[in-house]
């Protein structure tokens, strides 16, 4: 009886994932769109293939920026559970690939396992792990954020996982997408 009190008890709004992704992926589009205002509206540099890819990153940025906060928002309760949580699941792993996938294979390298060229991934100088860490920092630290405000939202909302296993395929569906129409 007293277990059963205690498991329909609200389950607490944990806020600080979503302020901190606000804050950190905020910055990074505010910094990184000032540079864009400045080369291509203020210096006249034609708007290339470069320039669109990175503004239509901070797009998609800023949208992970608002579906977070709509997990804590009132203003988000307005929008299906499903989408929110599969919007949270989608963003932790499109973020969350990428660093991951480098570690994975640097490790390999390290381990004798697989044979890669001295560029690229297979960079082991000090470069090569400034550069891992780096990605780690832009993508891998907000996608851990992300993981953490998807699993709070889902257990306050009591949505089933399938939608976070949905939006997590999408997720990585999507950067691949977005992969192939850039190479």
């Amino acid at each position: 009886m007293f277990y059963d009190i205690l498991r329909a008890a609200p389950k607490p709004i944990i806020r600080w994932p979503v302020y901190t992704i606000t804050g950190f992926v905020g910055l990074f589009i505010v910094v990184v769109l000032a540079m864009w205002v400045y080369s291509h509206l203020i210096n006249g540099e034609i708007i290339g293939e470069t320039g669109w890819i990175i503004l239509g990153a901070c797009i998609l940025r800023l949208l992970t920026v608002l579906m977070a906060l709509a997990s804590i928002q009132p203003w988000g309760e307005k929008l299906p559970h499903w989408m929110i949580l599969s919007g949270l699941s989608g963003a932790a792993s499109a973020q969350l690939i990428y660093p991951t996938a480098e570690l994975v294979v640097k490790l390999l390298i390290l381990a004798g396992w697989v044979d890669y060229s001295a560029q690229g991934l297979g960079n082991m100088t000090a470069t090569g792990w400034f550069n891992l860490g780096a990605v780690w920092v832009i993508f891998g630290f907000p996608g851990l954020l992300f993981v953490k405000a998807a699993q709070n939202y889902q257990e306050r909302k009591a949505i089933p996982r399938t939608w976070a296993w949905i939006g997590g395929l999408l997720g990585v569906s999507v950067l691949f997408l977005i992969g192939v129409l850039i190479g």
